[in-house]
């Protein structure tokens, strides 16, 4: 069997055995010595993923992150989500390069090498012959490549005199988890940091450096968002886990909230329902279920509007703008209701008052009228059979009842109907220059976010 033919055959085994076996068990300690052993004897590769440093030398590894697209903002699960591309760079000299380039023509892929100088790209399928940095995100809740028909991660080796510059490229879909803070929503600003470290390499064998640590991380030019403006920012960090501590690259996500969305989908909606409750004070008060229904239902529209925006947002111990707004603004309308109950309670009063001044007033006058009667009188055939006459309502005296009956029950009291028609009229001004002031005060505070 010819060298070729030997490839051929163990490298139809390799891939038989990588199909058959779930991605877990592709990362385990068997199934690494069985490649390893299989290489090595059959070819001639030296099977080496050991981190290629020289003594006690800290393996420099420079990144660089390219934003694709940030395709969701949960702000309920306190996430985003983002495809990205990841690329490292590393240099790797001594026994390790020269290995790195054996491996590779003897695998026939090294016909661009020379003595100094040489370039090949290695494709996923021969990824474990190298090492590759272990960086993961701290703070990820699920990492996924977004393709699974092709790949998307390449590896290309760069030969320059006896170092072999290493250059890792992958395109990663992520959900990243964020501790936001929602005091300021509906214009609020969520800071939301992404950091990448090796896994179990420490600060003193792996250390992660930024390519160019002045400039601002890339992004796609494309790049927008429906209700957030983005901004990014490097940050280099350090962490320590359980009294390890390891070398950190972080990049900061600014998410700033457009408020043209709530104002057009909250604010204005709501605006306008306290403005429906006022026509109540131009309804009459004798219109009790017109008044009634018009200012209920507006709470209800309210109470029902309130509810939705906070099904969207986490449950928090703190009052943010919106609420602050929502809540005025269901007090004004239940303020309406309350003018409402005030105006029909004087008026019932008044009602109460007239018809007790009614009853004692004509009951006595008529019996005075009737008992004051001269000899004269009976003489001229005056009828004392004829009952009293009796008003049909406090409005609607007659001329020449007025002039036999004296008119003190007719006086109604000062408070009573001033007060009734006083409080509407007062009312349709009070609320909305009320509302004008509430305005003039909360868009300064909400918009500069001091409170």
């Amino acid at each position: 069997m010819t060298e070729m033919q030997s490839f051929e055959f163990w490298a139809f085994h390799l891939w038989f055995i990588t199909s058959s076996v779930n991605t877990h068990a592709l990362h385990s300690t068997d199934f690494t010595v069985l490649m390893e052993t299989i290489l090595k004897n059959s070819l001639g590769i030296q099977y080496n993923r050991k981190i290629p440093q020289i003594g006690n030398k800290t393996l420099l590894v420079k990144t660089q992150l390219f934003v694709e697209d940030v395709n969701s903002f949960n702000a309920l699960d306190m996430d985003f989500r983002l495809d990205f591309f990841l690329w490292h760079q590393w240099n790797v000299t001594g026994n390790f390069c020269l290995t790195y380039e054996n491996n590779l023509k003897t695998l026939g892929m090294g016909e661009n090498f020379n003595d100094s100088s040489g370039k090949e790209t290695i494709t996923e399928d021969h990824f474990a012959l190298f090492w590759i940095p272990d960086t993961y995100i701290t703070n990820a809740k699920s990492v996924e490549t977004p393709s699974k028909v092709t790949s998307t991660e390449a590896l290309t080796i760069t030969k320059m005199l006896n170092t072999c510059v290493m250059e890792y490229t992958a395109r990663f879909a992520a959900v990243v988890g964020c501790q936001m803070e929602f005091k300021h929503y509906p214009v609020d600003i969520q800071e939301c940091p992404m950091t990448l470290r090796s896994y179990s390499y420490p600060i003193n064998v792996v250390r992660y450096e930024w390519l160019d640590r002045e400039a601002t991380p890339l992004k796609h030019p494309g790049l927008t968002l429906l209700q957030h403006n983005l901004e990014l920012k490097k940050l280099p960090c350090t962490l320590e886990t359980l009294t390890v501590r390891y070398s950190c690259l972080s990049v900061l996500f600014i998410f700033e909230r457009h408020i043209s969305h709530h104002l057009v989908q909250v604010f204005a909606p709501s605006a306008l329902i306290v403005m429906l409750s006022w026509f109540s004070f131009w309804i009459g008060i004798d219109a009790i279920p017109g008044r009634v229904t018009l200012v209920v239902t507006s709470l209800l529209s309210l109470f029902t509007q309130f509810s939705g925006i906070r099904g969207g947002l986490p449950p928090a111990s703190y009052i943010n703008g919106i609420d602050i707004w929502m809540a005025t603004c269901m007090l004004f309308v239940f303020a309406s209701f309350a003018e409402f109950v005030v105006v029909k309670f004087f008026d019932k009063q008044r009602q109460v008052f007239f018809r007790q001044q009614m009853k004692k007033t004509l009951i006595g006058d008529s019996r005075k009228h009737l008992t004051g009667l001269s000899v004269s009188d009976v003489e001229k055939g005056y009828d004392q059979s004829k009952p009293p006459i009796r008003p049909r309502s406090a409005w609607t005296i007659p001329v020449n009842v007025q002039d036999n009956f004296p008119h003190n029950w007719f006086k109604h009291p000062s408070w009573s109907m001033d007060w009734v028609v006083t409080i509407d009229h007062a009312a349709r001004i009070f609320f909305p220059v009320a509302f004008l002031i509430f305005n003039t005060i909360y868009w300064p505070i909400l918009l500069t976010r001091k409170y």
